[in-house]
């Protein structure tokens, strides 16, 4: 190759020159010797099976640590392995051999709630069954079926779970999933929301067991912060277990794309760590009840014009009503209007689905339960991307399937003539019936028979397993079926289904007589009823039976509060602390109480330890700017409610909260901007209506005033303040009688409100009813003696009266405290 000459200029000499071509070689022989390094040492640590939990972390959430599920422990015929004491809470107590018998074949079933067979227990899982089927159809080898299901649990804590149960000898895994991917609350890391080729290569980069074992050591270095974009407890904490329960849940398409590609990625790490250890991996798709429930929650369409949101309410309970009176073709009309109006709504969409299934019209009544489905903003029902995932996953990777949802179709258009599953099948949202579960492990065992594992003996039938099932349930008492009932109220009252819960519950009771958790939930059941007096003597039952249950005391303070005696539900709540120091829901429930009865300061201490027993709780947060709010220190509560929006931007209190605060500072247009952005997201929040009238009352609009306060009270009829004031305006406007009877509702509300007895008063006086003006004023003057407005207008109306001592002594009570007397009394209490 020729080379050209160039000449040195300090010393003369002449050097070599390298052309761009050669320097280009010379990168990518310095590139592709880099590459072969990384290759080998790939190869390198795969051979050597190092970094293998590294590669398997999950690059879209962290976990914490947690103990192990299984525990040694010793025993006579040799050690064995048990469910560890802390596990039990989310799993079902399992034992098995600490070596595997020889010859023996190992199964271990995980998922969630539906693996672990609630809402009965193990006995009557898929895993239970298959433990009885196996042995009877294949005594050549020895059977163990683990039942590893666990509430809740999600498929990131599948992999998880995985990873250790691969010390265990396992033949098998049978993953059921699907159902509890939205169930904890997390955050992604930016790029989970990036483009498709930018997200694949991150996700290759994190399988790299060199990459891997470097991100383990940096994040080693940097701590937690480093992690993906949340990291969750060692344990499940689901989003309905707070006590806001499903109201948490908003409409989010950006996330939930990122949850499908995260199962989707999940899916794939448990292929990989079944391959790495040659372990047989078998999925069932899950399936869900269609045609018997409803939605847990409907969010309407954004920016659905008021006109349009009231035109659709109005077809939706009219075509509802239609339905249930049997006129099936005038409903189906109706709620097609309203479906056109508003396609995102669940429970229009579900509604209009029953109306087609009772036309027969089974293929469109089909596409709308789906939608209904789809659309439910509470997804504890499996997503149709990621129940195609599951069945998808397996085929393109060559894994065996139990198609479940085709499976009980078919069945389902055998015996009912069409294919949309429901309460044949399942108990409720999710969970199937025994009969299901059974089905499970046959299919089960057909998948594995069809592999060579399981050789069937001659003689085994279709009838010899019928007979088993039917042994292990005559083996059941009536007590366990209660136990099944006292579980699915539990779930569904956790789902918000209050009404189908309590039947389940009032069948438990009768079984189960005596039992304080029947009582505790059934209280709680009647209480988000508001079924106050029946929920609290459920609740006081619950005691006499467990005097220390903390939650038995937290719920009876809920109630109470709801029931209108506070003082009773600040001492329940505190004898809930009592028993549980740090009860973050008592904390919270009693803040709010002590706000709402005129203890501002200690509401505000009480809702500092709230927060810090649970860190950057959106309503908490927002109590306490209201808690600051009232006690007037403006900044204070604007952080708090700055920081509830920086926790959850679309939370429609922190915003009304921050705009009663702008509201306060006098900052009209950033209030009123502020408030209608938390009409739009909550148009049943009482408080932004609330805030809204009292910023047109200052702008002299007395008409938009009086509308927004009607508004606020017919949301809440306990707003005290909002009666008194909507009093005040009409009686501005002369409507005396509207006036009366709107501070007599913010006496009902509140009967220690002094300022609603003031005002009741003046408008009695203005009405010419003396008596009746001067009993009014009397009594607010009980309930506040040194105040000089209600002193005065005492004064002058028993002066007009002509009862001059008695007027003279309020007069000067009225001068003492700093008021001119006369020409004229006020009669506002407070807008």
């Amino acid at each position: 190759m020729a080379r050209s000459r160039r000449r040195d200029p300090r010393s003369g000499a002449r050097g070599t020159a390298t052309s761009w071509p050669q320097r280009l070689a010379l990168v990518a022989f310095g590139l592709a010797l880099a590459a072969a390094g990384a290759a080998l040492l790939e190869a390198g640590l795969r051979l050597l099976r190092v970094g293998e939990e590294a590669a398997w972390a999950d690059p879209f959430v962290g976990i914490a640590a947690g103990g192990p599920l299984f525990e040694r422990r010793e025993r006579a015929g040799g050690d064995v392995l048990v469910t560890a004491d802390a596990k039990l809470p989310y799993f079902n107590y399992q034992e098995l051999a600490a070596r595997k018998p020889a010859g023996g074949y190992r199964i271990f079933a995980l998922g969630g709630s539906t693996t672990a067979g609630r809402p009965y227990d193990d006995r009557v899982s898929f895993s239970a069954w298959l433990r009885r089927y196996l042995p009877a159809a294949d005594p050549s080898r020895p059977w163990e079926v683990v039942n590893a299901g666990a509430i809740s649990y999600a498929s990131y804590r599948v992999v998880l779970l995985m990873q250790e149960l691969v010390r265990y000898e396992p033949d098998m895994f049978l993953v059921y999933t699907g159902h509890n991917e939205f169930l904890e609350e997390r955050t992604y890391p930016a790029i989970a929301h990036g483009s498709a080729l930018r997200k694949r290569l991150w996700l290759v980069l994190n399988s790299l067991r060199s990459y891997s074992l470097a991100r383990r050591w940096w994040r080693r270095q940097r701590g937690p912060a480093t992690a993906a974009g949340t990291t969750l407890a060692g344990e499940v904490s689901a989003l309905p277990d707070d006590w806001t329960g499903i109201d948490r849940y908003r409409r989010d398409p950006e996330l939930e794309r990122a949850v499908t590609e995260h199962f989707a990625h999940n899916l794939r790490r448990m292929d990989a760590i079944a391959r790495a250890h040659d372990v047989r991996l078998v999925f069932v798709a899950p399936v869900s009840n269609l045609k018997d429930f409803s939605p847990f929650r409907s969010q309407p369409s954004d920016g659905l014009p008021p006109g349009e949101r009231a035109r659709f309410d109005e077809l939706l309970a009219r075509g509802r009503q239609e339905l249930a009176a049997g006129r099936s073709r005038e409903a189906v009309v109706t709620l097609l209007e309203a479906a056109h109006l508003d396609p995102l709504h669940a429970e229009g969409r579900f509604r209009l689905g029953r109306a087609l299934l009772e036309l027969g019209e089974h293929q469109r009544a089909r596409q709308e339960l789906v939608a209904a489905k789809e659309q439910d903003v509470v997804p504890l029902r499996a997503r149709e991307p990621i129940v195609r995932q599951v069945g998808e996953f397996a085929r393109r990777s060559s894994l065996a399937l139990v198609d479940l949802p085709q499976i009980l179709a078919a069945d389902s258009r055998r015996r009912l003539g069409h294919d949309i599953l429901g309460n044949e099948y399942l108990l409720d949202h999710v969970h199937p019936d025994i009969p299901v579960h059974s089905r499970v492990a046959e299919e089960v065992l057909e998948v594995l028979a069809a592999a060579g594992v399981v050789r069937r003996r001659l003689g085994w039938s279709e009838a010899e397993r019928e007979a088993i099932y039917r042994r292990a349930l005559d083996e059941l008492e009536p007590a366990y079926y209660a136990e099944r009932d006292l579980n699915l109220a539990k779930v569904l009252g956790w789902a918000g289904k209050t009404e189908e819960a309590e039947v389940a519950l009032r069948r438990a009771a009768g079984q189960l007589a005596g039992n304080a958790e029947v009582h505790l939930n059934l209280g709680i059941l009647l209480q988000k009823q508001r079924r106050w007096s029946e929920a609290e003597a459920e609740l006081e039952r619950a005691l006499e039976l467990d005097p220390a249950s903390p939650e038995a005391w937290f719920n009876l303070g809920v109630t109470r509060a709801g029931s209108g005696s506070p003082q009773e539900a600040a001492a329940a709540l505190r004898r809930a602390l009592e028993l549980r120091p740090g009860y973050s829901e008592a904390l919270y429930n009693l803040g709010v109480v002590e706000r709402r009865t005129g203890s501002p300061e200690r509401a505000v201490e009480t809702l500092e330890r709230a927060l810090a027993a649970r860190p950057g709780a959106v309503e908490t947060l927002v109590q306490l700017g209201l808690a600051r709010r009232a006690l007037g220190r403006l900044d204070a509560a604007a952080t708090a409610f700055e920081q509830a929006l920086a926790a959850a931007p679309g939370s429609a209190a922190a915003a009304a909260g921050l705009g009663s605060v702008e509201l306060a500072r006098g900052r009209s247009e950033a209030a009123e901007r502020l408030l209608r952005q938390a009409v739009e997201r909550d148009p049943e929040l009482a408080d932004a209506h609330f805030q809204l009238a009292r910023l047109a009352a200052r702008r002299g609009d007395r008409e938009a005033a009086i509308a927004a306060y009607r508004r606020a009270v017919e949301i809440d009829p306990r707003l005290a303040q909002a009666h008194n004031n909507l009093g005040i305006l009409l009686a501005e406007a002369g409507r005396l009688e509207e006036a009366r009877q709107a501070l007599a509702r913010a006496l009902e509300a509140d009967p220690g409100f002094a300022e609603a007895y003031f005002n009741l008063g003046v408008v009695y006086d203005r009405a010419g009813l003396a008596a009746e003006a001067v009993a009014a004023i009397g009594r607010a003057l009980e309930l506040d003696p040194a105040n000089g407005r209600f002193n005065l207008a005492m004064g002058l109306i028993l002066a007009a009266r002509g009862d001059g001592e008695r007027a003279a002594e309020h007069l000067r009570r009225a001068e003492a405290a700093g008021l001119a007397v006369p020409p004229a009394a006020s009669g506002s209490g407070g807008q």
